[in-house]
């Protein structure tokens, strides 16, 4: 086999033929074949019978569209599916929904665009040498948080400012504030020391 040529053997000996354009099938060897024979040479139209345990692949040459006029096209492996290339895969619908018991994604970069994100999850890990964010407004609602920071922490602000309905805590071996202008502190009651 070369390409699309073929060799054959049948009851009157061996030759050559190509492979039809209609036989998507890739023959492998030991296959039976239907074979036409005209004027021009011999042509193989398909493959029609071959061991249960070869594996079957569908192959043409040049590109290869698979297309349904009216309803839908699937794909379904008992044991997988797998979708190879070297070059780009694209997707392209109106909707698109992935269901899966797990799911793993290995990338050497992903740029992520749309208008909208949402996601609903019980819980989320990330782990990560470093993380940028960039944007115009941040907000958070949280029941509960907690920060634990090994070295330290910068805050640059135009303005800060921290609100706490039932008390404010800060606890340090130094605690500096320093002023460039006014340094106020009111309260029904100030005690220190």
């Amino acid at each position: 086999m070369s390409g699309r040529c073929l060799r054959v053997r049948s009851s009157s000996g061996e030759l050559e033929a190509r492979r039809a354009a209609s036989c998507l099938l890739d023959p492998a060897l030991g296959d039976e074949v239907l074979v036409a024979h005209h004027e021009r040479g011999s042509h193989v139209l398909a493959v029609l019978e071959r061991d249960e345990d070869a594996p079957a692949r569908l192959s043409a040459e040049g590109d290869l569209e698979i297309a349904a006029a009216a309803g839908k096209v699937s794909v379904s492996g008992r044991d997988g599916v797998e979708v190879l290339t070297p070059g780009e895969a694209v997707i392209a619908a109106g909707a698109a929904r992935v269901s899966a018991g797990r799911a793993e994604a290995v990338l050497g970069a992903l740029s992520l665009l749309g208008d909208s994100v949402t996601a609903q999850v019980d819980r989320v890990k990330t782990v990560a040498q470093s993380v940028e964010t960039v944007a115009e407004r941040l907000v958070q609602r949280l029941d509960r948080a907690y920060r634990f920071i090994a070295r330290s922490e910068t805050v640059r602000a135009e303005y800060v400012e921290f609100e706490a309905r039932s008390a404010f805590h800060v606890k340090a071996e130094a605690t500096l504030v320093n002023s460039g202008g006014l340094t106020k502190i009111d309260g029904p009651q100030i005690h220190l020391g």
